[in-house]
This record gives C-alpha cells, sequence and structure tokens, in this order.
C-alpha cells in the first residue's frame, strides 16, 4: 500500500459534519481523508434557502455547501471520491475498503447522514422540484400552497406544526402508531400509505392508496441507518448510531457525528459534532 493511502483520520462523508472534522483536523496537522462519492451533501444543496445557520442568513443550501467546502479545501485534505464499503478494525488501524482501493487509517469518523434505503416512484427526479426533505429549509417557499408530509418519525411532528403556520392545507402521512388528535387545521391526518410522487418537472400531486391528492411539495421524513454493513459490531441506538459525549462509540478508535447519530436533523448540530468528533479522534491518536 502507499504511503499516500494511509491517513491519521478518515471521514466517511462530505457533508456539514465531515467538512467541520476535516477542516479542524487540518488545523491540528493531521493527515486526513475525506471520503465523499457524492457532491457534497446533496441534501443540503437542494435546499432552496437555509435561515437558521448563524452568521449566514438566507443563504441558498448550494451557498452554504459553497461557503463550507471552500473553506475546507483550502487546507487541502485528500478527498477520494470513492465510496466505502467495508470497514476492518486491526491493530491500532483501520482498513477501508473501496471499490476501487484500500486504504488505512488510525481513526474513523462516519458522517455519513441519515441515508434514504427506499424511494417513491417519481421522488429522486423531483427532488429539489417540489419534493423536499427539510420543512426548516424549504417550508417557506410552499408558503400559501398545498402541501404533503410523509414521515417515519414523530420527529417530523415538529416540521408539521411549522408547515402549518405557512401553508394553506398540509395533508400528513404519518406511517408510524401515535395520537395525533392534537393537530390542527390546516393539518389533515390521513391514514393512507404514499405510493408515488407525480409531476411534469414540478411536483403536481402525491398518489396514495386511497386517493390523488393535489399538493405543491411533498416533505419525507425518514430514518435509515447505513452503517450496518459499513463496520459490523458498531452499536445503535435504535436506528442511528450510539455515541458517548466525545462522540465516540462502542469500537474504540471510531467515532460518528451528524444525522447519522440522531435528532436533531440540523446543520449546526452536525458541524459541531464534526468538530467535537475530530478533536476526540485526535486525542485517540495520540495517545496510541
Amino acid at each position: 500500500m502507499a504511503e499516500d493511502d494511509k491517513f491519521d483520520i478518515a471521514i466517511i462523508g462530505g457533508g456539514p459534519a465531515g467538512l467541520s472534522a476535516a477542516l479542524t483536523g487540518r488545523i491540528r496537522n493531521k493527515k486526513i481523508a475525506v471520503f465523499e462519492h457524492l457532491d457534497f451533501s446533496e441534501k443540503l444543496q437542494k435546499a432552496h434557502l437555509v435561515d437558521n445557520y448563524l452568521g449566514l442568513p438566507e443563504v441558498s443550501g448550494k451557498g452554504l455547501m459553497q461557503h463550507f467546502s471552500g473553506h475546507v479545501l483550502a487546507h487541502k485534505p485528500r478527498i477520494v471520491k470513492e465510496k466505502v464499503m467495508n470497514v476492518f478494525p486491526g491493530e491500532n488501524m483501520f482498513t477501508l475498503l473501496t471499490p476501487k482501493a484500500t486504504y488505512e487509517a488510525k481513526a474513523i469518523i462516519i458522517a455519513t447522514g441519515v441515508v434514504s434505503t427506499l424511494l417513491f416512484e417519481g421522488e429522486r427526479d423531483l427532488l429539489g422540484r417540489g419534493v423536499s426533505y427539510c420543512a426548516t429549509c424549504d417550508g417557506r417557499m410552499f408558503e400559501g400552497k398545498d402541501v404533503a408530509v410523509i414521515s417515519y418519525t414523530a420527529e417530523g411532528e415538529n416540521e408539521i406544526e411549522f408547515l402549518g403556520e405557512l401553508c394553506r392545507s398540509v395533508y400528513f402521512l404519518p406511517q408510524y402508531k401515535a395520537d395525533f388528535s392534537r393537530m390542527r387545521a390546516p393539518v389533515k391526518v390521513l391514514a393512507a400509505k404514499p405510493k408515488a410522487i407525480v409531476g411534469d418537472g414540478q411536483v403536481e400531486k402525491l398518489v396514495t392508496d386511497q386517493e390523488e391528492l393535489k399538493v405543491h411539495g411533498v416533505f419525507i421524513m425518514r430514518q435509515s441507518d447505513p452503517v450496518e454493513n459499513l463496520l459490523p459490531g458498531l452499536e445503535l441506538d435504535g436506528e442511528v448510531i450510539k455515541v458517548n459525549r466525545d462522540l465516540s462509540t462502542s469500537i474504540p478508535g471510531v467515532f460518528a457525528a451528524g444525522d447519522c447519530t440522531g435528532k436533531p436533523w440540523q446543520i449546526a448540530k452536525a458541524t459541531g459534532e464534526g468538530l467535537v468528533a475530530v478533536l476526540s479522534a485526535i486525542t485517540y491518536i495520540d495517545k496510541l
């Protein structure tokens, strides 16, 4: 293995958490690799407007990510445009396997975000064209309009309340059981299974197993776990990675940050956790 493929810290994921970790890691003069096979958080870049990130008001998701990536890339971490398939723990060293090559690192930071495992028909094509994963980011685009919210977690209820203040009507399709009696107009709770999102370049309707809902937007709140096959033995808390206060995991030398550690799924939380995770990782490798 070439020396260039050996690192102090390997960061899996190039969203806000991963980039935050990479920045501080490079400032602390560590050899950093960021495994980012996507385009620096497509989810964030699809956000029309972000207005709750301190110091950067009313910035587009794409603009915010350009700030993040530009700042980090100036410090020259190694960006590896390959998907990490497996991580294997060894003696004071981890081996990372991608479809193209093998790499080694003394510590790992998992910053993979919340990855959707099952997409609805039309969801991918209409992402950013009425389909959104963040009401806080995109909700104001639908002020006075009709939207549907498909939620697999109770965390989505906070987003629904926010949309209820903005939108003309909100169709709420919870895919879990709970008491929704406290929901007030304009939120309409529907016991239906979503099937497809339809539109010609823009969302026009949501098709369910009972009816077709004419809407301008569809918000999807999912929780899924992309790490079970990545690193077997990693302890989970439900569907997210279980972490300690220093963001260490059940496996020594492995840390996690951002959406993959659980709610709230917000940018500021992700960047803060990226900072904590890399400082903890540096402490770990300095003790080796």
